[in-house]
């Protein structure tokens, strides 16, 4: 009789589990989508703003002698992230990742940054690292250097990289699935 409740209770625990590999839910998609990013990190520089002369001191003469320029170092980050940047399992870049790398090349150009490096390094969440294409977070790495080269960025200065879903993003909601 007991041997018959355990073997009943792993059927059931089994059977569940099961049903628990499949394809995720819409609510659980929904709860994964931060992990379906890509990451831009941009190092550079950018010249160091004069300073500013301080309230009823007046300007002072340039000094005769041009002054060696000096730089401060810079680095800028931004993400494609979600499903504003990309829909589960496909690598194409949407309008709204698309913005959001526009305020990067925004800023890269507005603060006249002179870019040393770009690290690109795509991500997918753990479903579509099971389920779709082993090589999904490098292509969309790869889509985003793709994008950053057609806004002028220098291609040479771009380095990419897939990590799948090595690196998950800490969720602020329990994700179940349903």
């Amino acid at each position: 009789m007991r041997n018959t409740i355990m073997v009943g209770a792993l059927a059931s625990a089994f059977a569940f589990l099961s049903g628990c590999a499949g394809t995720p839910s819409k609510e659980l998609s929904e709860c994964l989508q931060p992990n379906r990013r890509v990451v831009v990190e941009v190092g550079g520089r950018t010249l160091k703003p004069a300073p500013k002369p301080k309230p009823g001191e007046q300007a002072k003469a340039p000094p005769a002698k041009k002054a060696k320029p000096q730089y401060l170092n810079l680095q800028l980050t931004a993400l494609a992230q979600g499903n504003s940047a990309w829909d589960v399992d496909s690598a194409v870049l949407k309008d709204g990742g698309k913005q959001d790398l526009d305020k990067l090349v925004a800023t890269i150009t507005k603060r006249k940054v002179m870019v040393g490096s770009i690290i690109i390094a795509g991500h997918t969440d753990r479903f579509e690292a099971e389920n779709a294409s082993p090589n999904l977070s490098e292509e969309r790495a790869k889509a985003v250097a793709n994008y950053l080269t057609s806004k002028g960025l220098d291609q040479k200065l771009i380095f990419w990289e897939g990590k799948g879903a090595k690196e998950p993003v800490p969720v602020t909601k329990f994700c179940e699935e349903s």
